[in-house]
């Protein structure tokens, strides 16, 4: 954003309008800055083609099919994968790398008997995807429900200019301001955070897998009794519970404020990042990414929709896994404030 501000005025083309796909400026919002958060010097432009595929075909290889199956029908997800892995192999630590991760890779290079340089090379990419393969559509979401909500803007708005203090992108000490953003300050923006909340009960959809321990008789809403034998394997789908009109009103409507007066934590039947020993541990991180993303372009940049009339669904074929993507992007046009 910094780059495309500073070419964009060296230009003197400032108040001009760019056309460009809402997801692709999510992705460009995102993958960079993330990426190097978490992994410190590396290169992220290096990786990102081979992220955007691996990406793409994400549900091929959670879908756990027989190796000869992947080593048929899908050998450039699976080079593309591998071009991963080993991408990490160059740079172990590279400075500024998160403790978090640096953590984490520091106990599997220290177990050289139980990980080998290829799981820990696998063990890095299934963090980039976590890290990304969810927020990035989440904010894009997130950013096309407020952005059709003429109130939602004006509230979220009015609460990031109150307690998120604004930042120039000309200033080289911009990022000094950003520290102020902490947590307590981007808790006090309620709307935000409901709004966020919102846009995960809409189009989250999380698969959780469980095993049955012991002989058990659920009853179901129907009247219906489903007898579980112990091993039985049961998926459970939030989603359906998330569009239930008795615990959501109007379900199908994004409601920006539905969680102001409630903790989105509060509310068992809400469940975006699954549940349990199983749920999601960088949920806190995700949410906190997802809000900042948003705030930032909310408070650098004047956006419309070229079409206020669509709204994609999200692909098929990526339900069951996180947040889906959309169908297909939808093209909006924005300029930098002055």
């Amino acid at each position: 954003m910094i780059r495309e501000r500073q070419a964009i005025k060296s230009s003197n083309t400032l108040s001009k309008w760019i056309s460009t796909g809402l997801l692709a400026l999510s992705h460009r919002m995102l993958f960079e800055p993330s990426t190097l958060a978490l992994f410190g010097e590396i290169d992220p432009l290096s990786i990102e083609y081979d992220f955007d595929l691996f990406d793409s075909k994400i549900h091929y290889l959670t879908a756990l099919l027989p190796l000869w199956v992947y080593s048929i029908f899908f050998r450039r997800v699976l080079q593309v994968r591998s071009r991963l892995n080993n991408s990490w192999l160059k740079k172990r630590h590279p400075p500024r790398e998160s403790d978090f991760v640096r953590d984490r890779a520091i106990f599997i290079l220290d177990h050289p008997e139980s990980f080998s340089d290829v799981q820990y090379g696998g063990n890095q990419t299934a963090m980039l995807w976590v890290s990304l393969g969810n927020s990035i559509p989440a904010v894009f979401w997130c950013l096309l429900y407020i952005l059709r909500d003429a109130k939602a803007v004006e509230s979220i708005r009015q609460e990031i200019n109150q307690y998120l203090p604004a930042f120039s992108l000309d200033d080289d000490d911009g990022s000094a301001v950003v520290e102020q953003w902490t947590l307590d300050r981007l808790a006090s923006c309620v709307n935000l955070d409901s709004a966020v909340n919102e846009t995960l009960r809409l189009v989250a959809t999380p698969m959780l897998m469980r095993k049955c321990k012991e002989k058990t008789d659920l009853s179901l809403k129907d009247g219906r009794i489903l007898h579980l034998e112990p091993n039985d394997a049961i998926a459970l789908f939030p989603a359906v519970v998330h569009g239930d009109p008795d615990i959501f009103p109007n379900p199908d409507k994004f409601i920006f404020d539905r969680f102001v007066q409630k903790s989105a934590d509060s509310v068992p039947s809400f469940l975006p990042f699954g549940n349990g020993k199983n749920i999601c541990p960088g949920r806190f991180f995700i949410r906190n990414e997802i809000k900042i993303c948003v705030a930032i372009i909310l408070q650098h940049l004047e956006l419309k929709f070229v079409d206020m009339k669509t709204v994609p669904k999200q692909k098929p074929h990526r339900v069951g896994v996180g947040v889906a993507p959309p169908s297909e992007d939808i093209t909006i046009m924005y300029r930098y404030k002055l």
